[in-house]
């Protein structure tokens, strides 16, 4: 594994980590007030992440470095500033609101692209 599916991946254990030491604090606190914070953690930093980075390390060569970047970086960002902004939000600091939303946009358009990148390296027939 190399490169930007190295990257995602690595990643995606870190978020992985994260997710799962949140878990742990809610459990022994016997507050869930971060459950939908958790579940982002877990299912865009975990899941997607490592789905991401197992489509670059197979089919990678075959993606334009540019694009591939590009998706990287902006899930990376929109996935942190997500995070930051649903914690704060579910601590009830309902000002940052307005960040969960746009983060959430910029996690969308990663993910539009990375829809565009892996349909259009599966329809090219590179490897």
């Amino acid at each position: 594994m190399h490169g930007i599916g190295k990257a995602f991946f690595l990643s995606a254990l870190v978020y992985g980590l994260l997710g799962i030491l949140l878990g742990l604090h809610m459990a022994m606190t016997h507050n869930h007030g971060q459950m939908p914070t958790h579940a982002h953690i877990l299912v865009i930093g975990w899941v997607s992440f490592a789905i991401f980075g197992l489509f670059y390390s197979a089919h990678g060569n075959a993606v334009p470095r540019l694009l591939a970047g590009i998706h990287f970086w902006l899930a990376q960002v929109s996935l942190a500033a997500l995070v930051v902004g649903l914690f704060l939000l579910y601590s009830g600091q309902n000002q940052y609101e307005p960040v969960a939303a746009i983060s959430s946009l910029g996690y969308a358009a990663s993910f539009v692209l990375f829809a565009f990148v892996a349909v259009r390296t599966m329809n090219s027939g590179q490897r």
